[in-house]
C-alpha cells in the first residue's frame, strides 16, 4: 500500500521520541559513584576494525531556523512527490529469552544471590520504502532481581537517502543531496578500533547488562539521535546530534555492590544522582575517516558531558561535568592479522589546570591492539591500553588516602581467544582484562550453542579479583556469577 507524505515522517517521529525520551519505563539509571564509576572504557563487544563498528552521526541542531525556513512552502510537499511506490514490505522478527545467574559467593551489601532473571521478549518490525526504511526494535521484559516489569525502545527510526527528505524545489537533481544518508529517532550508535575498550566511543552504555550476562548487544544502549553521514572522494564524514545528554547506565547498588571511600567498604544503596545534577543539554559527536593504502584512518571529536557522574556537587553528590574530546585511530593489516592503535584526549572543561579534587582531570588515553587467525576457526587477539591523568600531583596533595590517590598511569592488557566448533553452531569466547598497576583482573567466558536459527542456548561466566578491595576490578570481587539463558526466534 502506497503511504502518503512518507518524506514528514522522520521529524515527526524525532519529536515523538522526544516525548519518550522522559518517560520510557526503562529508565536508564546512568549512576554510579565517582569512585566506582564503571568506565567509559569497557566497551561494546566490537572486535577488530573501525569498519566493524557500526558508524554513528547526527546533523546539530536542525529543530528551528534551518527547517522551518520559508523555503518550505506547502506547494513543495505535493502528494506527486511524496507517493511511495507499491513495493512496500513489512516484516517482523524477534525473540523469547529465558536468563538466569547467580553469585559464585555472597556479597555482604546485598540480601539476594541473584544477578540474572529475565523473562525477555523483543519485536522487530522493518518497513521498506521505495527509497527509505522505518525500523523498529522493542524488548519488553520482567527483571526478576529488580522484581518490575520493564521496556527498552533499541530502535525507532527512518533511514534514508538526504534527497527523500527534500521537496523537489530544493533538492532538484542536485547531486549534493545524493552523497548524504541520514538516520533520525532512537538507535544504537557506536565507533571506534577497540575490543571491549573504546575510547572516542562516548555513546551510552549500559554495564549492569555487561556484567550480569546478557548478550553483549545489550552493552550498547541506545539513544535519541539525528545521524548525518556524508560520502566524498576526500574523506567520509559522519555526524552525530543527540538533543538532549544520554549517560551510561552505571553501577548503582541494585545488582552489583559497589566500594565507597567514605566507609572503606562495598555499599549498594540503589542511588540515582539528583536532576540538577543531570544535564539535558545536548551532545555532538564527529568522525571524519577515509582509507589511505589499506589504511583506515579516523579523527573524532566530542563535546557533551563525562558519560559517568565522577565529578562533586558542593553538597558531595555525584554530577556529571562538562567534556570535550578529540581523537585519532588507525587499522592496518600486519603480517597474517590486523593491527589497531587508537588515541583521545578527554578535556575537562570545568578544571582547566586539574586543582580542583571534585571534578575529574584531563586524560590522555592509549589503545595499541593486533588479532589474528592463529589455525582454523579460532581467533586470537590482545590490547595494551593506557590512562595518563595530567596534573595528577596537583591531586596527591588535596587527596592523601591510598583509596582516592589518583594514579599518574593506569595499564590494562586484554586478551581474547575465540574457538568456533561444530560447523560454528558452536562459539565459545573467552576475554580477560589484567591490570598491572592495580594488580586486579576480570574475566568474561561464554559458550554458545545455536544449532538451528530457530534457538539458541548461552552460558557463562564473569569472575572478578584483585588484591585490594578499592581497585576498579577488585571492588566487584563479590559480584563474580554464572549464568544461563535459553533464546527462541521467530
Amino acid at each position: 500500500m502506497p503511504i502518503k507524505h512518507a518524506k514528514k515522517m522522520p521529524f515527526i517521529l524525532l519529536a515523538l521520541l522526544q516525548v519518550m525520551h522522559s518517560q520510557m519505563a526503562f529508565s536508564q539509571q546512568t549512576q554510579s559513584t565517582p569512585q566506582n564509576a564503571v568506565q567509559s572504557t569497557v566497551q561494546a563487544a566490537a572486535q577488530g576494525s573501525a569498519q566493524d563498528a557500526v558508524p554513528a552521526d547526527e546533523q546539530s541542531e536542525w529543530q528551528s531556523d534551518g527547517w522551518e525556513s520559508d523555503v518550505w512552502d506547502d506547494n513543495d510537499w505535493a502528494e506527486n512527490d511524496w507517493a511511495e511506490t507499491e513495493s512496500n514490505t513489512l516484516t517482523f522478527s524477534g525473540f523469547g529469552e529465558l536468563a538466569i545467574g547467580n553469585r559464585m559467593q555472597r556479597d555482604m551489601a546485598l540480601d539476594t544471590q541473584s544477578t540474572l532473571r529475565d523473562a525477555r521478549l523483543q519485536l522487530r518490525a522493518d518497513y521498506a520504502l521505495s527509497a527509505s526504511s522505518l525500523s523498529s526494535k522493542v524488548d519488553v521484559f520482567y527483571d526478576g532481581v529488580k522484581k518490575r516489569w520493564q521496556s527498552q525502545v533499541r530502535e525507532l527510526a527512518w533511514q534514508g537517502n538526504l534527497r527523500e527528505l527534500l521537496p523537489q524545489s530544493v533538492a532538484g537533481n542536485a547531486a549534493w543531496a545524493n552523497a548524504f544518508d541520514m538516520k533520525i529517532g532512537r538507535q544504537v550508535l557506536t565507533w571506534g578500533t577497540g575490543d571491549y575498550v573504546f575510547l572516542n566511543d562516548l555513546f551510552p552504555k549500559d554495564y549492569q547488562s555487561f556484567f550480569s550476562g546478557r548478550d553483549d548487544e545489550y552493552l550498547k544502549a541506545p539513544s535519541t539521535a539525528l545521524k548525518l553521514s556524508g560520502y566524498f572522494e576526500l574523506a567520509n564524514v559522519d555526524v552525530v546530534y543527540m538533543p538532549q545528554f544520554e549517560p551510561d547506565i552505571g553501577i548503582t547498588g541494585e545488582v552489583f555492590s559497589f566500594y565507597s571511600p567514605q566507609v572503606q567498604q562495598n555499599i549498594a544503596p540503589a542511588f540515582s544522582v539528583a536532576d540538577e545534577n543531570r544535564p539535558t543539554n545536548r551532545e555532538i559527536a564527529l568522525r571524519v575517516y577515509k582509507t589511505v593504502s589499506s589504511i583506515e584512518l579516523a579523527a573524532y571529536g566530542y563535546v557533551g558531558y563525562s558519560k559517568q557522574p565522577t565529578a562533586f556537587d558542593v553538597s558531595g553528590r555525584p554530577r556529571y561535568s562538562k567534556m570535550n574530546a578529540y581523537g585519532v585511530s588507525a587499522v592496518a593489516p600486519i603480517g597474517s592479522g590486523i593491527a589497531n592503535g587508537e588515541y583521545v584526549f578527554y578535556n575537562s572543561t570545568e578544571d582547566t589546570d586539574g586543582s580542583n579534587p571534585f571534578i575529574p582531570n584531563d586524560q590522555s588515553r592509549f589503545l595499541l591492539g593486533y588479532s589474528q587467525e592463529l589455525v582454523a576457526n579460532v581467533t586470537a587477539g590482545v590490547q595494551w591500553y593506557t590512562e595518563y591523568t595530567h596534573d595528577a600531583a596537583r591531586l596527591d596533595r588535596t587527596m592523601g588516602t591510598l583509596e582516592t590517590l589518583q594514579e599518574k598511569y593506569r595499564h590494562w592488557a586484554t586478551a581474547r581467544l575465540t574457538w568456533m566448533a561444530l560447523r560454528q553452531t558452536l562459539n565459545v569466547n573467552g576475554f580477560i582484562f589484567y591490570s598491572p598497576s592495580d594488580n586486579d583482573a576480570y574475566l568474561k567466558a561464554t559458550v554458545t550453542y545455536s544449532p538451528t536459527d530457530k534457538w539458541q542456548i548461552r552460558s557463562g561466566i564473569n569472575l572478578f579479583g584483585g588484591d585490594n578491595p578499592f581497585t576498579f576490578w577488585g571492588q566487584f570481587e563479590d559480584a563474580s556469577n554464572a549464568y544461563v539463558a535459553y533464546r527462541y526466534f521467530y
